[in-house]
């Protein structure tokens, strides 16, 4: 059976009891007073170990002069917009920094180009750029140990990044009119030459040129009418002529003879004796026809005769002429579209280059303006308004917070030391701890502290001052630190000169 002991001074205590954790806090104040002075300490030891660093800042201006709207489309000018692109790319370029080293001789400690490079990225790293688009400006902010050198380096990196930008600006506008000049004779020299390439073609295709398809096409028509009445009329005279001297018996038997001879190609090679045969008998009635007709001419009346065979020499040669003319109008024909087509192509090639060379002189005329432009600083520029000056008053390391946030780690680790002691020891702390354990509880005592019992006499004064006194300290130095009041560091370099 249970028995608990009854009356109002028993109670249980849980197993997290602050007042348990408040006694171990008195027994073990001097553990715990020594874990939030070094901890403090050491803080404050590394706020002022810490190198200090200061921030020196510039700010520079985004102008485009209103004579940029004046003159758009006459004059090429940068943007603005293209400005900001590539603006921290060229203020944190290599040559940008290794300028400004050279400048201020940053670069007379390097033991290897590895520690240059090293050296050149910390740079980078310590610079920042900051672009307010509304109001135009930006910022070139750079921190270092040394505020000096701070201010140097920001002033130098905003001069010469004006200075670089600036030239650059001009060497392209030099360049850019040179190069349009130089474009601009060799383009002249194009048109030239398709000029003269043209006036070739025209004085030897000049002919053709002007012709037309419809024209020819008619004249071709009108000549082969012409050339058909002519042949009819030839036509005439060679029946007028054949019937002169067409009875002559031997012109008879020659025509039968010839008719025999087809036959016997017809059924023969020419070497056939009978094909043979029949030419000799063919060439031998050509001489006597050709007799007989000489001697029927001296009968027929000579002026006939000859007005008839004149007619027809007369009619061949205008045959001729005819024939020739049409085949020439033909061959026009057919040669004038590949003509055209050649000239225009000529033509199309000198127009190409003549509107390079007109777009040419205009580009030409813009980059002089644009040069006069940049030569006088009237495009978009950039105005130092604020250069930097030497800072007073250094932005790392945050002394007051370091050290209150010593403080505040200090009680902290000592909370988790009472902590860690308290669950490692392991022993029963109150009735709950039995109850986990489902042992039987006979009864129940009330909390009682013994005679001599260290937490009964109160709170160990000695290190609880101490540690109150230096903690009061530490909190008049970081008050002194947050309102850069000088008199902690002026004790520091008193106390180092007189040691």
């Amino acid at each position: 059976m249970r028995q608990e002991a009854p009356g109002p001074a028993f109670h249980e205590a849980p197993s997290l009891d602050w007042r348990r954790y408040l006694v171990m806090a008195r027994t073990q104040a001097g553990v715990c007073c020594a874990l939030v002075l070094a901890v403090s300490l050491c803080a404050f030891a590394v706020a002022y170990l810490l190198p200090k660093k200061y921030e020196a800042s510039s700010t520079v201006s985004i102008e485009q002069n209103v004579i940029s709207d004046l003159v758009k489309g006459i004059a090429v000018t940068p943007s603005v917009e293209a400005k900001l692109r590539i603006l921290k790319v060229s203020l944190l370029s290599r040559k940008m920094l290794l300028d400004v080293m050279s400048a201020l001789d940053m670069d007379l400690n390097f033991n290897s180009p590895a520690d240059q490079e090293n050296f050149l990225e910390s740079l980078r790293n310590a610079v920042q750029i900051v672009h307010d688009e509304k109001k135009g400006l930006f910022f070139i902010t750079f921190t270092d140990r040394s505020p000096a050198r701070a201010r140097d380096f920001v002033n130098t990196l905003t001069r010469k990044y004006i200075e670089g930008s600036t030239a650059s600006k001009r060497t392209e506008s030099f360049e850019a009119t040179s190069f349009l000049a130089d474009q601009i004779e060799v383009f002249q020299k194009r048109r030239e030459k398709a000029q003269e390439a043209i006036d070739a073609f025209r004085v030897e295709k000049g002919m053709y040129l002007g012709l037309n398809e419809h024209s020819l096409r008619e004249e071709i028509r009108d000549t082969e009418l012409q050339l058909d009445a002519l042949r009819i009329q030839k036509t005439e005279r060679q029946a007028k002529l054949a019937l002169m001297t067409a009875n002559s018996p031997q012109r008879k038997a020659l025509e039968d003879r010839e008719r025999a001879l087809q036959s016997l190609l017809a059924s023969y090679t020419e070497r056939h004796p009978a094909v043979v045969r029949a030419r000799e008998d063919i060439k031998l009635l050509k001489l006597a026809v050709e007799k007989d007709e000489k001697g029927s001419v001296e009968r027929i009346n000579d002026l006939d005769y000859q007005t008839l065979l004149v007619e027809l020499q007369s009619l061949e040669a205008r045959e001729k002429a005819l024939e020739s003319l049409i085949d020439k109008n033909k061959r026009y024909l057919q040669e004038l579209p590949e003509i055209r087509t050649e000239l225009a192509a000529l033509e199309q090639a000198k127009l190409n280059e003549n509107a390079i060379y007109q777009q040419l002189v205009s580009r030409y005329g813009q980059s002089e303006v644009s040069k006069q432009m940049e030569l006088q600083d009237k495009a978009v520029s950039f105005r130092i308004i604020d250069a930097a000056v030497l800072p007073t008053s250094y932005i790392f390391p945050n002394r007051p917070l370091i050290i209150v946030g010593g403080i505040m780690a200090g009680f902290l680790l000592s909370g988790l030391y009472l902590v860690a002691q308290d669950i490692l020891r392991g022993r029963v702390r109150s009735r709950a701890d039995l109850e986990k354990m489902r042992l039987e509880i006979l009864a129940t005592l009330p909390t009682t502290n013994e005679a001599g019992e260290p937490a009964a006499h109160g709170i160990p004064w000695k290190p609880a001052l101490l540690t109150a006194a230096v903690l009061t300290a530490l909190c008049l130095a970081a008050v002194t630190e947050y309102f850069r009041l000088p008199y902690i560091e002026s004790a520091f370099r008193t106390l180092v000169a007189w040691i």
